[in-house]
């Protein structure tokens, strides 16, 4: 009998000025209408994840206290087997499960639109795409290539990978930008879920010919998870949070701020939309 999971990544805000303890209350009320069964989260330091844990009946299957992130298991469907793998509670093969919150710096999206990124460190303006996609690929790969090193097969393993990412796809850029956190991705296998679930060219109806024609739309206003909330106006939209697998089924990918029929819910807790995938083992 097939197993659905449903999966969620969640930046949790460390900009949030609010209660600690009363926003962990408020994100165990999100989570619980969504029936999560795996959930990473990022930006974790300042709340009590034992509590979100406990609340939602689910299991802490790592914590990394260093890039601040963490994940959350439903033990009525999983089994840990060790520190990267689990399993259905009704199969054998293990599912690689990795969290990963990247470097925010540089980004690509601000420099496209001129505009200056501030954190901890800043880059000119007068820097070419070429020299910024260099420095994206300095200062995220090394995270990522450490993530592959620890799955046994990375070729035939079922894999999902996770989380705030701080780059946008190449998949939403111009074809010139080889964004290269997604290219890696993709170039060992793996899907990009929420980019495979919602497609970037949409058919136009010639209300005079009542022909068919493909139109290409702006990829870049596509599924933006951040900004959102009442977070950072005025700054580039982009998609940076993803969830990746590798052979395993996707029937459902969708972003998630809390608002209805699309439209942006200023009460939002995050300055990140959650991205929600279902998949079929």
């Amino acid at each position: 009998m097939p197993t659905q999971l449903r999966i969620i990544t969640a930046n949790l805000c460390n900009e949030n000025p609010g209660n600690k303890t009363t926003l962990i209350k408020k994100w165990i009320v999100v989570f619980s209408k969504l029936n999560v069964d795996i959930l990473f989260l990022q930006e974790i330091a300042k709340y009590n994840i034992e509590t979100l844990a406990n609340e939602l009946d689910m299991k802490i299957f790592n914590i990394n206290q260093i890039e601040e992130t963490s994940i959350l298991i439903n033990p009525d469907k999983l089994s840990i087997i060790d520190n990267n793998y689990v399993k259905l509670k009704t199969g054998r093969k293990p599912i690689y499960i990795g969290g990963i919150h990247l470097d925010d710096v540089p980004s690509l999206p601000h420099h496209m639109n001129n505009m200056t990124y501030k954190s901890y460190k800043t880059y000119s303006l007068s820097n070419s795409i070429d020299k910024m996609l260099s420095l994206c690929e300095k200062h995220r790969m090394p995270r990522v290539k450490e993530e592959f090193k620890k799955i046994k097969n990375i070729e035939k393993d079922r894999i999902i990978i996770a989380g705030d990412f701080n780059e946008p796809s190449h998949l939403d850029l111009d074809n010139n930008i080889k964004a290269p956190i997604s290219i890696e991705f993709e170039k060992n296998g793996f899907v990009d879920t929420y980019r495979y679930m919602n497609k970037t060219i949409i058919t136009n109806t010639d209300m005079d010919t009542n022909t068919n024609t493909n139109m290409i739309i702006d990829k870049s206003k596509i599924g933006y998870t951040w900004p959102a909330g009442q977070y950072y106006k005025g700054e580039p939209e982009q998609r940076i949070d993803f969830i990746y697998t590798k052979n395993l089924k996707i029937i459902k990918s969708i972003l998630y701020d809390g608002g209805n029929d699309g439209t942006t819910n200023l009460k939002w807790l995050s300055d990140h939309k959650i991205v929600i995938t279902d998949i079929v083992i």
